[in-house]
């Protein structure tokens, strides 16, 4: 029997600690890393976007803030593979903080699926949503979900159905806090990623009446999972019950070799990436104004770079200006009017433009109480690159193949890659006739997060 002193005093720690959240900012498909932020549905805005949805009839429950906006980039992957998801409690500072959620967060986490005739028109809200995972308080082990995240660095795994037939897919995460009902109430961390699954068949799955549920309106505030009071009943005892329909998983085939992507497909002219936004090559330049010309069409590109980077982060963007526009500007000033230098080939590296992962990637998760069909993991999706990119059959890469091997290890462990914070940027554009002035400084609507200052950003301003 608990004393009210103790009682008392859990919940005076975990009220402390309710300020901390969580938001899903990275995906992986069979070990490869799409890249921060590439093909997920976040909030622009870096201090929401790790806030949980305020509502259960809101209609943000289905992706998450500004999760009805569609991305660009939609993440190939074959049905039957292993995803792993990444959470983070900062959104661009994987190290930062306690870890993915503070341990004061208790609940559930559980994973669903909608298929979408059209992944960049079809709202998310209503009906055709089911559950492939889930997990609340696993007896065995006696966690919570959250623990388990926590010890895996953010990062979790989960098989997709092999009987998904071949189509477009909103992956919808959902961790529910329970740790203070009797305040706040629970708190619902949603995020959507765009995926296209291909499978052994095409049309549409076929969801048991039971299993299917619209969102929202797949919870009730009197459900016994939204309700739990963790400081009065153990779960060892008084089983956790995860709210929701139960997982439906249809079986089949395995995935097809031949379906093709049309759309979200990262274009074979991408040669860096950050989060869903690419750069292309700049123009060939043979004397001095062509070589300022191709100067402010880098910059231009690095503007659009900030302006569209989600909360996890901007580093593509600082590569992007450290390896190619600074050095098109120093050959527009040395002389140098012959380039671009490397034309075509990729920018920088994936260690340069995303955050480290965290830990090793663990395996596939299971429900606890759903038994799981064996699945057998397939070779990575082909196509992915160092830079994070997606790949997949119809990817329209374009990629080398060699490229892939380092990518490809089943369980790659953490990448020495350097955290590199985001810098605001404004286009400044090449002098004309008379000598450039000091460039205009702004910070952009967004810029992936938290800004720092940058010594070398002034260098755009051109001759000077």
């Amino acid at each position: 029997m608990r004393s009210n002193l103790f009682v008392a005093g859990l919940a005076t720690i975990f009220a402390s600690m309710a300020t901390a959240h969580t938001v899903l900012t990275t995906v992986f498909v069979n070990g490869v890393n799409q890249g921060d932020g590439t093909c997920i549905r976040m909030s622009k805005n870096p201090d929401r976007a790790t806030f949980p949805i305020e509502g259960i009839n809101n209609a943000n429950m289905a992706c998450g803030l500004e999760g009805a906006t569609p991305v660009a980039f939609t993440c190939p992957a074959p049905a039957g593979s292993t995803l792993t998801f990444a959470f983070r409690e900062w959104a661009d500072e994987p190290t930062k903080g306690a870890g993915p959620i503070d341990p004061s967060h208790v609940g559930s986490i559980a994973i669903y699926l909608k298929q979408v005739p059209n992944i960049a028109t079809t709202s998310p809200s209503g009906g055709g949503w089911f559950k492939i995972y889930a997990d609340g308080y696993d007896s065995s082990t006696k966690q919570w979900s959250a623990k388990k995240l926590i010890a895996d660095k953010g990062l979790l795994s989960f098989s997709l159905p092999s009987g998904l037939p071949t189509g477009y897919y909103l992956a919808r995460s959902e961790i529910i806090a329970i740790h203070d009902i009797s305040g706040s109430g629970p708190q619902f961390f949603v995020n959507c990623a765009q995926l296209f699954i291909s499978g052994s068949t095409t049309g549409t799955v076929s969801i048991p009446s039971d299993k299917s549920v619209s969102i929202p309106g797949h919870v009730k505030s009197s459900d016994p999972g939204l309700t739990y009071n963790i400081y009065e009943s153990n779960p060892d005892t008084k089983p956790y019950t995860v709210v929701g329909p139960a997982p439906f998983r249809p079986g089949g085939a395995g995935p097809s070799t031949t379906a093709k992507q049309t759309d979200g497909v990262i274009p074979s002219t991408c040669i860096l990436k950050n989060a869903n936004w690419c750069a292309r090559e700049v123009p060939d330049f043979s004397n001095e104004n062509e070589c300022w010309k191709a100067s402010d069409d880098c910059w231009a590109q690095l503007d659009k770079c900030y302006t569209s980077a989600p909360p996890s982060g901007s580093r593509g963007c600082k590569v992007w200006q450290e390896k190619k526009c600074d050095k098109i500007v120093d050959s527009c000033r040395s002389g140098d009017w012959k380039g671009p230098r490397n034309k075509g080939q990729k920018v920088g590296s994936e260690s340069e433009s995303s955050a480290p992962v965290p830990g090793r990637i663990p395996g596939v998760g299971v429900s606890p109480g759903v038994e799981e069909p064996g699945v057998v993991v397939p070779e990575p999706v082909e196509g992915g690159d160092e830079y994070g990119n997606g790949g997949g059959e119809g990817d329209n890469n374009g990629e080398e193949e060699g490229e892939e091997e380092e990518e490809n290890l089943p369980a790659p462990t953490t990448r020495g890659a350097v955290v590199v914070p985001p810098v605001p940027t404004t286009l400044v554009t090449r002098p004309v006739t008379t000598e450039a002035s000091a460039p205009v400084t702004t910070t952009p609507a967004n810029g992936g997060g938290k800004k720092k200052g940058c010594k070398n950003y002034r260098r755009r301003a051109g001759r000077n």
